[in-house]
């Protein structure tokens, strides 16, 4: 008798439905990234970038901090066709043209393959400038690989750091978890690890984090962490930190403002409340 045929244990509807909540979750991820001009928009979605920020500090108990930094970042040529398609299909939508049945399954299709996880290994390389008091120049380069589970995305992320200051070498490993409750809110829950080689400083942060869209121009993020270090073979707590970001779009993609107050309870002040306003401009050229 023939050997009867294997069933087959999945059930291609679930598999449906991992799918959408997966590309769901990595579109919003994207959306959010993009807005607040994080390192991960820049790497994975190809962008060449041209960053001015300013930033402004003021803390209880402290003085003023303010800096300036310019940041340049490189499109990879692998992500060029990437890139290329998502500036056509804004020109499309303006143009309000009528789509065939073909054209709506072909852009669907693309739909899904933009915002499906890309899980492959991705590199990229990039220079800072702060142009503070005593300017110092920062060279990075970064690994990324993320890998999709269920409605949860994993991003792992290897960075390796020069600082032309006392700073010297720095390695750090960051890995982020995401998950969308709606097209509006993003959760994220971070880890940091922070090694420091020429200092000797091995420090780390966790906590979770949520994104919201207010609307086309503007966003807040929530987010809640405490801080770490490890220290003569002892690990232990240095702080805390709650803090609000406003988010908005000023002008055409290109001047953002952010405002953030918070409180920090830090280890130094016996975890005493102390309160924070951080103050940013950032203007945006390229890959918007």
């Amino acid at each position: 008798m023939p050997a009867e045929e294997r069933q087959e244990t999945r059930i291609p509807i679930l598999d449906t439905a991992e799918e959408f909540f997966g590309q769901r979750v990595n579109h919003i991820a994207n959306d959010f990234d993009s807005f607040f001009a994080t390192d991960r928009a820049d790497d994975e979605l190809g962008r060449s970038r041209l960053r001015l920020r300013a930033n402004y500090l003021v803390e209880e108990r402290s003085l003023p901090q303010e800096d300036i930094q310019f940041r340049f970042n490189l499109r990879l040529p692998h992500l060029e066709k990437k890139f290329k398609f998502n500036i056509d299909d804004k020109i499309d939508s303006k143009e309000g043209k009528k789509e065939t049945a073909e054209e709506i399954k072909k852009r669907e299709e693309e739909y899904k393959k933009r915002n499906r996880v890309d899980e492959r290994w991705l590199f990229n390389a990039n220079a800072n400038v702060n142009a503070s008091i005593h300017p110092s120049i920062t060279l990075q380069a970064r690994i990324r690989k993320s890998k999709e589970t269920g409605t949860l995305i994993h991003r792992f992320v290897q960075e390796a750091t020069w600082v032309s200051t006392r700073d010297g070498f720095r390695h750090r490993t960051t890995l982020d978890t995401d998950h969308s409750f709606s097209q509006t809110f993003l959760f994220r829950f971070g880890n940091t690890v922070d090694w420091r080689i020429s200092r000797k400083s091995f420090t780390t942060s966790h906590g979770p984090s949520l994104f919201q869209r207010i609307s086309d121009f503007e966003a807040m993020s929530y987010s809640f962490s405490m801080s770490t270090v490890v220290l003569e073979g002892i690990w232990y707590v240095t702080g805390f930190q709650l803090a609000p970001n406003y988010r908005r779009n000023i002008y055409k993609d290109i001047l953002y403002f952010d405002f953030r107050p918070g409180l920090s309870f830090p280890k130094q002040w016996s975890f005493r409340r102390t309160p924070f306003i951080y103050l940013g401009f950032e203007l945006l050229f390229g890959g918007y």
